[in-house]
């Protein structure tokens, strides 16, 4: 039985609210931090559940960005979904709270459901709660200050290691992470920071130092990405060397986002900006799919790469910032 109209109008405002495409470089980072970490999905449903609270993290930051943002969207984005009427503020906001609890829930259950040769662990629980604190910042208070970027980079960072969490149990006198995975987390960080710092200007474009201090920490971000796996004591169940293919892979997926971050410093129009931008999310996919590469092997660094395809599909249709 198909949808009625409005049945499918409620689902292209929510799928619109949630920013769909976007969606799925979240699957990948958390995914690829996980099949880094344990050469593979398994314990499956500890792999499921991080995946899923991933997910719902993610939605509740996009749904309470609009709640947050609604005085502001009235005027400037009127056909958003909550100024458009297409989705009450009231259900936009309990939406956005149920998914952030639920996101914290799910992630706690993923540390704690037994599993046969994993500890039970609490780990998923506090980086999930770091998250969500995470999002309300940037959501709430920090949006329109200097500090955004950072926090927005920060939320990739603990999205990056909240994938990795199921894995480690909880030792007093040891790191939580090792300094590799912490490398990759704020590379990942450091990269979302730059694409932040350079979409402040998308909109009215025009020369600016966000563009030129945007690509920089981009292309930073990318070197980190590219050397941080070098930081392991132990790359024995690896697939590829860290030293030698890896680094030359990050480069050559950064290399395109980097060169169209040049043309928007060197032509700061609108519509080059935005291309840099939407270029550089979507890179998020390939650049995680190379440490499921990397840790799991082809076939699962291939299934997290073929997440572009609805990626690129549902972007023709919904905006992606």
């Amino acid at each position: 039985m198909e949808p009625k109209p409005s049945e499918r109008s409620q689902l292209w405002a929510w799928a619109q609210l949630v920013r769909l495409p976007n969606v799925f470089t979240v699957l990948a980072d958390v995914s690829a931090a996980f099949l880094l970490v344990h050469h593979g999905p398994t314990p499956v449903i500890r792999f499921i559940l991080v995946a899923l609270a991933g997910v719902a993290l993610y939605w509740a930051g996009m749904i309470l960005n609009d709640v947050f943002d609604v005085e502001q969207d009235r005027k400037q984005r009127p056909r958003r979904p909550i100024p458009a009427g297409l989705i009450s503020l009231r259900q936009a906001r309990v939406a956005g709270w149920l998914l952030l609890l639920a996101g914290i829930g799910i992630a706690t259950m993923s540390g704690r459901i037994p599993a046969d040769g994993a500890p039970t662990t609490w780990l998923p629980a506090m980086v999930a709660t770091a998250l969500a604190i995470m999002i309300i910042a940037y959501d709430g208070p920090l949006k329109k200050t200097p500090l955004a970027p950072a926090a927005m980079g920060s939320c990739r960072v603990l999205s990056f290691l909240l994938g990795a969490s199921p894995c480690f149990a909880i030792v007093a006198g040891t790191p939580l992470f090792e300094k590799y995975l912490l490398g990759i987390a704020v590379g990942f960080g450091v990269y979302i920071m730059g694409i932040t710092t350079m979409a402040r200007r998308e909109a009215e474009g025009g020369p600016s130092s966000n563009l030129p201090v945007g690509l920089i920490v981009i292309t930073l971000g990318a070197l980190m990405l590219a050397f941080a796996p070098q930081l392991s004591p132990n790359q024995a169940g690896w697939a590829l060397p860290a030293n030698g293919v890896f680094p030359l892979m990050i480069g050559a997926i950064s290399f395109p986002v980097v060169m169209r971050g040049f043309r928007a410093v060197r032509e700061p129009t609108p519509i080059k900006i935005q291309t840099t931008i939407r270029i550089g999310i979507f890179t998020i996919i390939p650049l995680a799919a190379s440490y499921a590469f990397l840790g799991a092997g082809p076939l699962w660094g291939l299934a997290l790469f073929r997440l572009t395809i609805p990626s690129l599909y549902f972007s023709l249709q919904f905006r992606v910032t």
